[in-house]
């Protein structure tokens, strides 16, 4: 479909951007890096709201730095604990700061560090709720409304069937999303999300009640005793997330410092994400330098239901998904119950944390998971005690951190590393983990190789050097080994990550990176026989990324990957993918936007390919490259004053050779998809 037409077209783009003289300044390359980051471990589909909207609303209302306690600065994901300790120790040293810029006295100090992080701090007093009555709460705080529409342009197969005994999508393709927010300063914030998935029905069948999601949450914090509470939906982080970590979590990346997880322990939850969260009450109670959180949750899961020979409720697999678009999942939905109950108690004195966690999980069915050999160890029942030990200390530039969790009635899982600065230009992080194959938790996100927290061992080791402002290097290695079999391999196995990456940056003009990165694991061979035989799979990329300024207005961005797949009786795959930003972003202008027009070629899906796409506010999308075609798309935005914006976005792949778009239920008769998506905010 005039493919030769859009290969033109990147190239004419590409020289244009290659004959500019100028370079680029990020504009959100902090949020870029940490979506990456994230999406490498998580789906396609993913929402990342929960980080991008916590980022927006402390760039809105910055952390002050004489009234934190560290607990702000951890919440933005890329602050490393270190760093908040001599933060803190620094103003109960010399008193409060006068200007964010005091920062940069701070001993080690990285430049980067200090850019990303100006625009989320201040130095001022924020109302508090202490100080104002009631009536004063709806005049004085800040709403946000927003409603967002989006559809894929083709007819998907799904949608096509009538026979009612067949599987098919019940409701229209329309994807409908309704947030709003209310905000008194950093004291007090109510959250109502409503969410409807393409395919769902809405205001019909199964959905009645309108929307198939519904989440909402009253948060209230820093008012004498009382640190946080929250009634509705919560998430919960502590330690290394061996125990109990809801919500967002980072993993290995290019951010080395990730690996020791910076845990913001009670949070309202905030994201359209159906999973990964609590419903109920908690709260978290300040006694001297002894906080005390308490909480309770009750929720429905999704999960298919079956009867044993004694008639008790048994199921296979909970659901993770929240999809409930055909009859099946309609019938799965909400068919378990559960109740989880604990506390956590930590225990902070300057430089050093201590806590503990204990908490039971129970459903009103039982887990009886597939009779395979590799389930030997899987978790069995309906009860589950959880609990854990972790600490974290920083001395003269060493930062040590860790966590002992324990199943009780079967497994353990220790997770230990340091980070310290070497010298005031290199950092090294190290990370030891081990994880039992009969350790079970229903709420962990702990460093791992693998799917959880369970059947690893692994030795992490990384390397940041910053010879000047401008340069970085980043190195890691990740060892790792898994001692019993798990899915598609069917013998204990082994394998390594390598990741380096060198970085670039012209101080406010441009920034530019190569990175290598270097997978090896286990899998079941290709090939049927008497016996699965465990071959290593290898996979490798290296991508060069670019970004560069034209002018006050006018950016570019454009990236090159390559990517190979190898394994052992299969034919070796190499893909790669190229493409081209144009970012318009007037500093007093109404309307902004940004295009992106890609090419790529992957033989299949084991060569896939994903990259960072801009979105509408609070959406950002990480799609999957595989096959051959051209990827294009383009935002818009316009502000109507100072209050209210409207987002346009247009999304198409168009794949070459190929008759059909996606399978089963989600196929497109044709070589094309497009999406669209219109959102609208009102801020009052």
């Amino acid at each position: 479909m005039h493919f030769n037409r859009y290969i033109l077209l990147f190239l004419f783009l590409d020289l244009w951007a290659a004959c500019s003289l100028y370079a680029q300044t990020e504009a959100d390359l902090l949020v870029e890096r940490l979506m990456e980051q994230l999406a490498e471990e998580l789906t396609e589909d993913f929402d990342f709201s929960e980080l991008a909207e916590r980022l927006e609303f402390y760039r809105q209302h910055p952390i002050d730095l004489n009234r934190t306690d560290g607990s702000e600065l951890r919440e933005l994901g890329f602050v490393p604990q270190l760093f908040i300790d001599r933060l803190l120790e620094h103003r109960s040293r010399s008193g409060k700061f006068v200007a964010p810029y005091e920062l940069q006295t701070l001993e080690g100090l990285d430049t980067g560090l200090l850019r990303f992080l100006l625009p989320y701090v201040t130095v001022g007093a924020s109302p508090s709720l202490s100080d104002v009555r009631a009536g004063q709460l709806l005049t004085e705080g800040t709403h946000d409304l927003m409603v967002r529409y989006g559809r894929t342009l083709q007819r998907r197969e799904g949608y096509k069937i009538t026979d009612p005994a067949r599987s098919r999508y019940l409701g229209s393709a329309d994807q409908v999303f309704t947030r709003y927010r209310f905000h008194f300063g950093h004291d007090l914030q109510v959250s109502l999300n409503a969410k409807k998935d393409a395919g769902e029905a809405f205001f019909t069948g199964a959905q009645r009640g309108g929307f198939d999601f519904y989440s909402g949450s009253v948060y209230v914090k820093n008012q004498r005793w009382l640190k946080g509470l929250v009634v509705g939906d919560y998430t919960l982080q502590f330690g290394q997330g061996l125990a109990l970590w809801t919500g967002l979590g980072f993993g290995k990346g290019s951010m080395v410092q990730s690996v020791s997880k910076q845990a913001t322990g009670l949070q309202p939850y905030t994201s359209s994400n159906e999973v990964l969260f609590l419903r109920g009450t908690a709260a978290t109670l300040a006694f001297g330098h002894l906080l005390f959180t308490p909480f309770v949750s009750r929720r429905w899961l999704d999960g298919s239901i079956d009867y044993d020979e004694e008639g008790q409720r048994i199921v296979g697999v909970i659901g993770q998904t929240g999809l409930h678009r055909t009859p099946t999942e309609v019938a799965n939905r909400g068919s378990v119950l559960q109740w989880t109950y604990g506390a956590n108690a930590q225990y902070e004195y300057r430089r050093l944390r201590i806590g503990a966690t204990a908490y039971r999980m129970r459903l009103d069915a039982t887990i009886q998971p597939q009779g395979l050999l590799r389930n030997q160890y899987a978790f069995h029942g309906n009860n589950l005690w959880n609990a854990s030990v972790y600490y974290n200390y920083s001395w003269r530039g060493i930062y040590l951190f860790g966590e002992a969790a324990h199943s009780l009635g079967s497994g353990t899982a220790f997770a230990n590393g340091l980070i310290a600065s070497l010298h005031p230009h290199l950092s090294l992080a190290l990370h030891y983990r081990n994880y039992g194959r009969d350790y079970y938790s229903f709420f962990s996100q702990g460093i791992a190789e693998g799917s959880g927290v369970v059947n690893e061992r692994g030795f992490y080791s990384g390397l940041v050097y910053h010879p000047g402002r401008s340069v970085e290097w980043v190195l890691y290695t990740d060892f790792f080994r898994f001692p019993w079999l798990r899915y598609r391999v069917d013998a204990p196995s082994q394998g390594a990550d390598l990741l380096t990456q060198f970085t670039y940056t012209w101080y406010k003009k441009a920034n530019v990176s190569i990175r290598y990165r270097h997978r090896q694991r286990g899998e079941n061979a290709s090939a049927e026989g008497p016996h699965h035989v465990v071959v290593d799979v290898f996979r490798q990329q290296l991508r060069v990324n670019g970004q560069y300024k034209l002018g006050d207005v006018w950016s570019m961005r454009n990236r090159v990957e390559l990517t190979r797949y190898r394994k052992e009786g299969d034919a070796t795959e190499i893909g790669w993918m190229v493409y081209q930003d144009i970012i318009f972003k007037p500093m007093n202008g109404n309307l902004s936007g940004n295009a992106r027009i890609a090419l790529f070629s992957t033989p299949g899906y084991n060569s896939r390919i994903y990259a960072f796409e801009n979105d509408v506010l609070y959406a950002y999308s990480f799609p999957l490259y595989h096959n051959d075609g051209v990827r294009a798309y383009v935002n818009l935005r316009y502000r109507f004053g100072r209050k209210m914006d409207v987002w346009l976005r247009y999304a198409t792949f168009i794949y070459r050779g190929v008759e059909e778009v996606g399978s089963g239920l989600d196929a497109i008769e044709g070589n094309q998809r497009s999406d669209v998506r219109v959102q609208w905010r009102w801020q009052f």
